[in-house]
């Protein structure tokens, strides 16, 4: 047996052992796909083990993350720090060999891969940053490819058909797809939910095409990926036509898909490759001929790297002062003691306000880099000095994602993690569409900023289809996410100020209305989450928590009963999580105990529930909007200022 087939029959050996102790996973794509990731780790694939936080090294990311004992043998055969006992931990807790990948830098996985298609998307922000880095920072520093290995799945989720437009359009041309077709998913044969014809729909979108026909033939692989680095003014995608499960009595079946092989069929595929029956048992000679071959082609190129990189780094310049900032991931400014030129108590739609807010941050770095998903024009995030990214100008910190909200959330986490600090916006209804590009931003606590505005019903006639009710509630649902959702300026300003020198994934949520400035508004106590906004006159009748625009409703309403000897204190919360962060003597002195608390606000977000009596005391909306004037759609849902107050004044007595 030649030490190629010994090398791949020995990834194929592990993963199928991992599978089995774990009792858990896919074989199928672990032995089909092995030849693939074998000849692209072999023979193109630059990195280093020993230095998995590379800034220049290729990127590779598994799209279809089920395949993860083949990603997670074959990094061990390469020479990453993982064990043999590690192996025998896949898909246990603790491990860090997970069911999926899960970003971990240092054992050589990019991303938090998540559900099919996602590893895609990601994978074209992940590109898009080299060439925005390439050009800005310099050749010497960022020069590296992105592949991708996706199958029939990843190709039929709807995000594939953006990532695919998306990349075609910016002709991303180091951006290289190894497509794993199989022709099989869980329930069965392709055939029949899956007909057309794949190339031909990424050359439709301007990609180069090839096929490889034999996906056992790694010679014809590794001519291909050379074809396809020969292609510099488009992405490229190679199809390899594979065999699910090849070498079991299952193969070619979904029966080889997503559980574990028999004993009878690991012991034929085993005896089929030559390998030894003994589980976990590596052959010594294939793996030290794996390692110094990759150290053999790798090393060279990275010690001279390491040449370029400390030349770059002797000379002062404010790309080195950004290439630090990547590195060690940290960046702060802080905006509270930066001059924002913005008029006391103007009256300004808060996306406007929001838009100059970017743009002071964006100038003050160029790490800032985003767009929107075609409504810049309406959400106010152009940067004005930015430029567009585009073909021949990739430079640009514009990034003009199309109507295409479901990539544009998951091609931000790839720009994250390449340590920009990305924004994307659309309109809060919208935001239903980014949902796993957001929950995988949360997972992997990367600094992803998403702007919505539109935050409410009140945006009246567009009608219920752009009247966010339920999105907030979404929103703060997913765990690590800090969502603000600011009453006016001074809120904005403390809102950006915490998740620019917190480094967390983020949303602002502001309104298109017109707000005019909150005297007692607070830029500090905005990083605590919740302040008290308005203090009651007298003993304390109950607390109104609030949030945005809804804010100035209830400051309304207190001052209102006020006249009423109802002395009703006014908390502004724009960020629920950053609150129930803070000491329980904090959060008592804003909502003494035995105080009756009431909230106010225009969704029906169930998060409420935790600081009140009952549901009675959530004043919010629980129906779909309607079409109409604003004042007219506040009247139809019950939330206008005088039946507010009418029920805010019952629960008071």
């Amino acid at each position: 047996m030649d030490i190629d087939k010994k090398i791949i029959n020995g990834i194929r050996s592990l993963s199928i052992d991992m599978i089995d102790e774990a009792k858990s996973g896919h074989p199928g794509i672990c032995l089909g796909a092995a030849p693939t990731i074998y000849t692209l780790f072999r023979y193109h694939l630059k990195f280093n083990p020993e230095d998995g936080n590379w800034l220049n090294r290729d990127r590779f990311i598994l799209s279809a993350g089920h395949g993860s004992a083949l990603l997670y043998s074959t990094l061990f055969f390469a020479g990453y720090p993982i064990s043999l006992d590690e192996l025998k931990t896949f898909r246990q807790v603790g491990s860090k060999l997970t069911g999926h990948p899960e970003l971990n830098t240092k054992i050589g996985i990019e991303t938090t891969t998540g559900p099919l298609g996602e590893g895609f998307a990601t994978s074209v922000g992940i590109a898009i940053a080299e060439e925005y880095l390439r050009n800005t920072i310099g050749k010497d520093v960022y020069d590296y490819y992105t592949y991708v290995l996706v199958g029939d799945g990843d190709l039929m989720e709807g995000i594939s058909y953006e990532a695919m437009s998306l990349a075609g359009s910016l002709k991303l041309g180091k951006l290289i797809v190894l497509y794993d077709a199989n022709s099989i998913s869980l329930d069965g044969p392709t055939l029949g939910v899956f007909n057309e014809d794949v190339l031909k729909r990424f050359e439709a979108c301007g990609w180069h095409t090839q096929e490889v026909s034999d996906g056992e033939n790694f010679t014809m692989i590794n001519e291909a990926i050379t074809k396809a680095k020969e292609v510099a003014d488009r992405p490229s995608i190679i199809k390899i036509k594979t065999i699910l499960g090849i070498g079991t009595s299952k193969a070619g079946t979904s029966e080889a898909h997503g559980k574990p092989l028999s004993d009878a069929d690991i012991e034929l595929v085993k005896n089929k490759m030559g390998v030894n029956l003994v589980p976990f048992y590596v052959s010594k000679e294939a793996a030290t001929t794996f390692r110094d071959e990759i150290e053999k082609r790798c090393i060279p190129l990275y010690n001279e790297w390491v040449s370029r990189y400390n030349a770059f780094m002797s000379n002062d310049s404010v790309n080195k002062k950004m290439l630090g900032y990547i590195e060690t991931g940290e960046f702060r400014i802080n905006l509270k003691t930066i001059k924002v030129n913005f008029e006391e108590g103007q009256t300004e739609e808060l996306r406007i306000t929001n838009g100059k807010l970017l743009n002071l941050v964006g100038n003050l770095t160029p790490l800032i880099i985003g767009g929107s998903a075609d409504v810049a024009s309406s959400t106010k995030t152009y940067l004005t000095y930015g430029n567009d990214f585009k073909i021949n100008d990739n430079k640009g910190r514009n990034i003009h994602f199309g109507v295409r909200e479901n990539v544009m959330s998951s091609v931000l986490n790839g720009l994250a993690l390449c340590g920009l600090r990305p924004f994307g916006s659309t309109f809060l209804s919208f935001s239903d569409y980014m949902k796993p590009g957001i929950r995988l931003s949360a997972m992997m606590n990367i600094p992803v900023t998403y702007i919505f505005t539109h935050d409410s019903v009140g945006i009246g006639e567009d009608g219920p289809t752009h009247q966010p009710i339920e999105q907030l509630g979404m929103l703060r649902s997913i765990p690590n996410l800090k969502v603000f959702r600011p009453a006016d300026v001074k809120e904005l300003v403390g809102s950006w100020d915490y998740i620019i020198n917190n480094r967390v994934p983020a949303c602002i949520v502001v309104t298109k209305e017109k707000l005019p400035e909150i005297k007692s508004s607070d830029i500090t106590f905005t990083e605590k989450g919740a302040y008290i906004i308005k203090k009651e006159v007298g003993r304390l009748s109950g607390v109104l928590i609030s949030t945005g625009e809804d804010v100035h409703t209830a400051i309304e309403i207190s001052d209102e009963l006020s006249k009423k000897n109802i002395n009703l204190r006014v908390v502004s919360m724009p960020s629920v999580e950053v609150f129930n962060e803070q000491p329980k003597e904090y959060r008592e002195e804003l909502m003494p105990i035995g105080s009756k608390i009431i909230v106010l606000e225009a969704s029906n977000d169930k998060t409420w529930n935790e600081f009140v009596y009952n549901s009675k005391y959530i004043l919010n909306i629980n129906k779909f909007g309607v079409s109409g004037k604003k004042a007219d759609v506040l009247k139809y849902l019950g939330f206008d200022k005088e039946t507010l107050l009418m029920k805010i004044e019952n629960l008071l007595k």
